[in-house]
């Protein structure tokens, strides 16, 4: 698994020399710094302090641009970045999905405990490398854009969340001879790179505000006794006083002849639990009721 911060750094470095070189600055300006503008608005909920754990799909484009390498990976790690960036996710990147259905982020969240599940597919990126019986006048490659449907799901619950078509801008970009790295600094200083750089970073700031304001997920880890510990603590923005909603998640009723998994889960309430010792990342609760409470149950701070 890549780290977010080293991704981060190169897309860092990507995008200074997209500044400089990309003409988005006068050349009068180019040896100054210039402060940049924060990537995300600023969230107004009392749930924007809650760091939430996210599964990233990385960007599946059913068919890749032939001149344009890694396209898929590029944008997925620079909307993994921006999002690391605003302190509201911890973002885990996995493979690309082509399942449009509630299974990849189940699996996700039964897998790296990741609630809230990321999947992205890319279109209309150019050149295909497609035969057409119009080749002869050359590629149509002008203008270039691309678009990205884009879903939120919680494997938790589960359920969507959000769905969105977003569009890049289009420009005026040939076709790249030789195939150029979409991962590297000379495609962000293409105009077409800092196009599909302006749509992942829209991208980015549409998830903020999809899951920014969404409430604190957990688990149930461990139990002694009446104390409780859950996978949550000061890194993921709880508060000593929180009171944390206890829910027991039933394995869904599969009926006969159903081959499928179905979408939704029974959500029975344990009540609510006070913080007996808040810790970096684990937290221990004291649960007011009588009920039983097992490993694997699932936790909610804020409405």
């Amino acid at each position: 698994m890549k780290s977010i911060s080293t991704i981060h750094s190169a897309l860092s470095h990507a995008l200074a020399c997209t500044l400089m070189c990309g003409g988005l600055i006068s050349s009068a300006a180019a040896d100054e710094p210039s402060p940049i503008a924060p990537t995300t608005p600023a969230l107004s909920c009392d749930n924007a302090r809650f760091v939430k754990s996210i599964t990233l799909a990385r960007v599946w484009i059913p068919a890749p641009p032939q001149d344009v390498l890694d396209l898929g990976a590029a944008l997925s790690e620079h909307i993994a970045a921006v999002l690391q960036k605003t302190g509201h996710f911890n973002v885990t990147l996995t493979d690309p999905t082509r399942t449009g259905d509630l299974a990849p982020a189940i699996d996700a969240f039964s897998r790296n405990q990741t609630p809230y599940f990321v999947r992205i597919s890319g279109h209309n990126f150019g050149i295909t490398g497609q035969t057409s019986p119009w080749e002869f006048l050359g590629p149509s490659t002008n203008p270039r854009g691309g678009t990205l449907d884009i879903s939120l799901a919680n494997g938790q619950t589960p359920r969507t969340v959000a769905k969105t078509v977003l569009s890049a801008q289009p420009v005026d970009a040939g076709t790249f001879a030789p195939p150029i790295d979409a991962r590297g600094p000379a495609f962000a200083q293409s105009l077409y790179g800092q196009s599909l750089h302006a749509l992942t970073t829209q991208a980015a700031q549409w998830i903020d505000q999809s899951l920014g304001c969404e409430p604190l997920s957990g688990q149930v880890i461990a139990l002694n006794g009446a104390e409780i510990t859950i996978n949550r603590g000061v890194e993921d923005g709880l508060r000593a006083s929180d009171r944390v909603q206890v829910l027991q998640r039933s394995d869904p009723l599969i009926q006969l002849g159903q081959t499928h998994l179905p979408n939704r889960y029974l959500l029975q309430n344990l009540g609510m639990a006070d913080i007996a010792y808040l810790g970096n990342h684990t937290t221990r609760l004291h649960l007011t009721s009588r009920q039983a409470v097992q490993i694997g149950d699932v936790i909610q701070v804020g409405q």
